[in-house]
């Protein structure tokens, strides 16, 4: 049986993860609408199905409003699976197929990122650990391949860890709103903050490095175990640090003290996605002292985090109008 801590933290994960992405699909709106109106690829599916062509279909407001609909559609299904999560035992097996139907939605999402982003693999897979947190969670509360969940959460964390310092060390192209944070956060200049970004980036690769060394390894008598066991805990720390503050920064960075309403409806819910977090495994719990778990057994993923959402005009105002 699972360490009812762990299943805990892994419910609560999954509940914000869900909610946060009902609220983004319901008040702001989810990245389908490149997906639809792909010329070279569901566009034409449009354009059979109609009869029409896609620029006929961009100015029909119909089809806005669909897109619109299916969005809040998904965002209902979000609500009701971090619902179904928060409530969630093996004996409630409908709620663990709405759980499950939430992770298919969340596949479209991170899809619909995918195209939105002109299908940049870095930013369908930096979503990694934020995909597979619900799947553990069931695997958890069913005592399911233990061993599995636990090689498939490193794993899954690591990709996450690579592919945002891979954004953040310039492979791709460096978010803006990265830089903008530590701009206004530590009131530095742009060049710093690049600088800065590349450092971090280093951070995130040798934290996913470290993450995939067995754990029985760190706790041989051997001095390299040793030296890995303490490089192991600091980049914990690290990234414990680093994804509570960037989840803080949601909030702080765009801030309106006279619009504080909303200040919290445009990034409440990255802030849900960035804070995240769960124990590695009931063998780490189990095994380290009680300094170690201190030192940061919760993880603060760091996923999705890089869509502008204000870009977008609330879908409420442009569909119950």
């Amino acid at each position: 049986m699972q360490n009812p801590f762990n299943v805990r933290l892994l419910r609560i994960a999954t509940f914000l993860l869900f909610i946060g992405r009902a609220w983004e699909h319901i008040y702001w709106e989810g990245p389908f609408r490149n997906f639809f109106f792909n010329p070279h690829g569901f566009g034409k599916v449009l354009e059979w199905l109609t009869g029409s062509s896609l620029q006929d279909i961009y100015r029909d407001h119909f089809y806005e409003y669909l897109i619109d609909n299916i969005s809040i559609a998904i965002g209902v299904i979000y609500a009701f699976s971090g619902v179904a999560a928060f409530f969630y035992s093996p004996s409630r097996k409908v709620l663990k197929w709405i759980i499950y139907l939430g992770v298919f939605c969340l596949a479209l999402t991170f899809y619909g990122f995918f195209v939105d982003k002109h299908y940049l693999y870095g930013t369908l897979l930096e979503h990694s650990a934020q995909f597979v947190t619900p799947i553990i969670f069931l695997w958890f509360c069913n005592d399911y391949g233990l061993k599995k969940a636990l090689i498939v959460l490193k794993v899954a964390i690591a990709i996450t860890f690579i592919y945002h310092g891979l954004f953040a060390v310039g492979y791709y192209t460096q978010p803006g709103n990265f830089i903008d944070m530590l701009i206004i956060g530590f009131g530095i200049q742009e060049d710093m903050a690049r600088t800065a970004l590349t450092g971090i980036a280093w951070m995130d690769f040798l934290f996913a490095g470290v993450v995939l060394i067995p754990f029985n390894f760190l706790y041989r008598k051997q001095v390299l175990s040793r030296v890995l066991k303490v490089v192991f805990i600091t980049l914990l720390s690290y990234a414990v640090f680093w994804g509570f503050m960037t989840s803080i920064a949601r909030f702080y960075i765009h801030f309106d003290s006279q619009f504080i309403c909303q200040s919290f409806e445009g990034f409440f819910h990255e802030f849900f996605g960035k804070i995240i977090s769960w124990d590695i495994s009931n063998d780490y719990f189990n095994r380290i002292s009680k300094k170690e778990k201190c030192l940061g057994l919760l993880f603060f993923l760091f996923c999705s985090g890089k869509k502008n959402v204000i870009q977008y005009q609330p879908i409420t105002s442009r569909v119950w109008k």
